[in-house]
C-alpha cells in the first residue's frame, strides 16, 4: 500500500511538473494576436457561427501534433494549435470547457477521418491530413498549414538501416488507411509493410522488436523520439522521399469556407501565430523551424 501510495505521489508530482512547464512555456510564448474575421461566409462556417461551436477531428496520439495529455484532457499538439486559431477567427475567442465550449475536439484516425467528414461527426479534420491531388476529387482542404515529408524510424541502436533503400526485406509498421502505405511501396517495392491501428501502435512495436521500422511524415516520427531519444532513431532528413502538405479538410463544395481558412493561415503566417503555434510544440522540442513557411494553394473549386 505504501509503495503504491508513493507511486502514485511520484505521478502525481510529473504530472504537476509537467503542467507547470507548459504553463510557462505557455507565457513565454504570449497569447495570440488573431482576431475575429470581420466577414463570415455563408454555407459551413455561418453554420458553426450559428450552431455555437465547432467540432475539430484531431489525432489523440501523436505528439507535438495531436495528443492527449492523460493529466489534464488537454488536447496538445500543432495541429491542436490550428484548431484554436480557427476557433478563434470564427467566434474572436476560444472555451474548450464546459457546456458552453466553442472548440469540441474528436479523436480521429487516418481510416475514419473520410468518415467523419462525410457523416457529419466534425466539421473540419485538422489530422496531419496531407493535401494529395487525388484528394482534392473527395474534399475541400485549406492549406497547407504545414509542409513535411514522409521519413523512416528504427531502434536507436540499430545500425543495419540507414536509407530507405536499406528496408528491403524488412518489416515497416504504416497506421491502417494512411498514404504512406503506398507512397513507402512506390519508394521502395521490396520494403515488407505491416499496418496497425495507429502510429502509436507502430511505435510500441518498433520498441518491442515486433518490426524492424516505422515509416510516415517526420514530423510524426519526431514526436516519438521526444520522450525516448535512447529508443528510437529517425533517419537522416535527407532520406525524406516525399512531400507532405498538412490540410484541414471539410466536405466537398464548401469553397467559400476553404478560402476563408485560407485566409486565416495566411494571416497567422503573417502576424506571428503560426510562429508561436510552432514554439508551443515542434519548437519546444528542438525542432528547427522551417526555412519557409506554408502558402495556402487556393486551388480552383473541383
Amino acid at each position: 500500500m505504501a509503495a503504491v501510495a508513493m507511486s502514485l505521489a511520484a505521478c502525481s508530482g510529473e504530472a504537476s511538473q509537467d503542467a507547470e512547464e507548459q504553463e510557462s512555456l505557455e507565457e513565454s510564448v504570449g497569447d495570440y494576436a488573431l482576431e475575429q474575421a470581420s466577414e463570415i461566409p455563408a454555407g459551413l462556417i455561418q453554420d458553426i457561427q450559428d450552431q455555437g461551436f465547432i467540432t475539430v477531428g484531431v489525432k489523440f496520439d501523436q505528439p507535438l501534433i495531436g495528443q492527449k495529455n492523460t493529466a489534464t484532457d488537454k488536447i496538445e499538439g500543432f495541429d491542436a494549435e490550428m484548431a484554436r486559431l480557427l476557433t478563434q477567427y470564427i467566434f474572436g475567442s476560444v472555451d474548450e470547457e464546459g457546456d458552453d465550449a466553442n472548440l469540441k475536439f474528436v479523436e480521429t484516425t487516418s481510416q475514419n477521418r473520410e468518415t467523419y467528414i462525410n457523416d457529419g461527426t466534425v466539421d473540419v479534420v485538422i489530422a496531419s491530413y496531407s493535401m494529395y491531388p487525388e484528394r482534392l476529387e473527395s474534399f475541400d482542404f485549406a492549406g497547407p498549414y504545414f509542409e513535411t515529408g514522409q521519413n523512416v524510424m528504427v531502434q536507436a541502436a540499430n545500425t543495419d538501416i540507414n536509407s530507405v533503400a536499406d528496408l528491403a526485406g524488412k518489416n515497416v509498421c504504416i497506421a491502417e488507411g494512411s498514404g504512406s502505405i503506398d507512397n513507402l511501396a512506390a519508394e521502395n517495392p521490396e520494403a515488407v509493410i505491416t499496418p496497425l491501428a495507429d502510429y502509436a501502435a507502430c511505435a510500441q512495436a518498433l520498441e518491442n522488436g515486433q518490426t524492424d521500422a516505422v515509416s510516415t511524415d517526420e514530423t510524426i516520427l519526431y514526436g516519438f523520439t521526444v520522450d525516448k531519444p535512447d529508443v528510437y532513431r529517425v533517419l537522416d532528413s535527407a532520406n525524406i522521399f516525399t512531400e507532405e502538405p498538412y490540410g484541414i479538410a471539410m466536405p466537398l463544395g464548401q469553397t467559400d469556407a476553404r478560402l476563408f481558412v485560407d485566409d486565416m493561415i495566411e494571416e497567422i503566417t503573417a502576424n506571428g501565430d503560426w510562429q508561436k503555434a510552432f514554439d508551443l510544440t515542434f519548437g519546444a522540442a528542438g525542432m528547427p523551424v522551417p526555412a519557409a513557411l506554408p502558402v495556402p494553394d487556393r486551388y480552383a473549386a473541383k
